[in-house]
């Protein structure tokens, strides 16, 4: 059996110029090796290092082995494997993996400081806004940020708006007052592989101690921060951040229903429901108010007995106007005048209020949602109020 032998390093262009080599001796591929090892900075004496070679793949099927070398004479043998080093100083590890005629070796260099090293800590600040009407906002570590939109016009009608989150790092800290720290890194989405090379943990999408997260869409999201210091030691610190929506509408006036109008007005809204990246919305709330009468009748002559009443109704779809697979997922019909009154309904008023959940997200695609505010009657009714809340937490 004829094996060709590469060792792989750094340079890309020996490689490359390699590979072109290895076609002389058959026609068989050659392996693709991916080696990880974590912690992936500076360890310490003592620590458990974990070696990896779970990407590595044959074009070809044919079966492969897996060598390793520590660089401090240990060796071992299989997909993974796990090293404890007892001197301080830098190794040079290798993984050997071998095809039906091939031998591919990568390097990575492992240092190793004395046991007793100081370590950094990272540390995010967190913080919570209230809510859009100034109530508290839940207990807990997080960051919690609202958009809050409360005097929209009718034409406003697609709900668009991002935010800006501040991330803080500054009170992350080195081990001791002989170390500093020089990197600060961020991943905003921990669940999402943002440079797309098939790995999420190593997504670098902002840096400094102190950076701006721009055009955030209302959603669920976990982020981490990693610090690295100046003997190359690294510390990571994941938190939640979560963005809630609330668009308000107000004093505008939907046609009757008949042939002289459609007597609907549409609204877009996104709504994400991942449970792959956990960005998971809890609720949507679509809240309106309108008066029992309608106003334009003679002084004394309208009341529920004339057929002067007022009705609205929404039908919440899930996808918009133009999309064919557009389904129904909830309405309001099924509440009678009666059941009316949610919230600090006034006597004179129909208040409504449509939340929908879990089960609903389940089962209806994500994306582009649109509630249709409907008049049912045969005359223009005024809407006092029309709320639009996306919340994520």
């Amino acid at each position: 059996m004829r094996r060709a032998t590469v060792l792989l390093v750094t340079t890309l262009f020996m490689a490359t110029a390699l590979a072109g080599c290895l076609e002389t001796f058959s026609s068989d591929a050659p392996p693709t090796v991916s080696m990880s090892v974590s912690p992936s900075g500076t360890v310490k004496v003592g620590d458990n290092v974990n070696f990896d070679a779970t990407g590595s793949s044959d074009p070809d099927g044919d079966p492969l082995s897996f060598n390793w070398q520590f660089g401090d004479g240990d060796t071992a043998s299989g997909m993974s494997a796990n090293h404890v080093y007892t001197s301080q100083g830098t190794f040079k590890a290798k993984l050997c993996v071998s095809s039906t005629d091939f031998e591919i070796c990568e390097e990575k260099n492992v240092v190793v400081a004395p046991a007793d090293a100081a370590l950094p800590t990272a540390s995010i600040d967190h913080y919570k806004d209230d809510d859009c009407t100034g109530e508290d906002p839940p207990a807990g570590t997080l960051i919690l940020a609202w958009i809050c939109e409360e005097e929209m016009d009718t034409s406003d009608d697609v709900v668009d708006t991002t935010t800006t989150i501040q991330l803080d790092g500054s009170e992350s800290s080195a081990g001791d007052s002989s170390s500093y720290l020089t990197d600060y890194e961020w991943d905003l989405d921990i669940n999402d592989d943002s440079d797309g090379d098939g790995d999420m943990a190593n997504d670098v999408d902002k840096t400094g101690e102190n950076a701006e997260w721009t055009n955030v869409w209302p959603g669920e999201y976990e982020i981490r921060l990693t610090v690295t210091d100046n003997q190359g030691f690294t510390d990571t610190m994941d938190m939640d951040v979560f963005v809630n929506y609330r668009g308000a509408w107000a004093e505008f006036t939907i046609d009757s229903n008949g042939s002289s109008g459609s007597g609907i007005a549409s609204f877009e809204y996104p709504v994400t429901y991942n449970q792959d990246t956990g960005n998971t919305i809890r609720y949507v709330k679509i809240q309106f108010t309108y008066p029992k009468l309608d106003d334009d009748w003679p002084a004394g002559t309208c009341s529920e007995q004339t057929g002067c009443s007022n009705k609205l109704d929404a039908y919440v779809y899930n996808g918009s106007d133009s999309d064919s697979d557009t389904e129904e997922v909830a309405n309001t019909t099924y509440l009678d005048d009666e059941q009316r009154t949610a919230g600090n309904c006034d006597d004179e008023d129909r208040c409504v209020e449509l939340r929908l959940s879990t089960q609903h997200f389940r089962n209806y695609l994500d994306g582009s949602w649109r509630v249709d505010l409907t008049n049912e009657k045969a005359h223009d009714t005024t809407v006092k109020s029309f709320v639009i809340s996306l919340e994520y937490k």
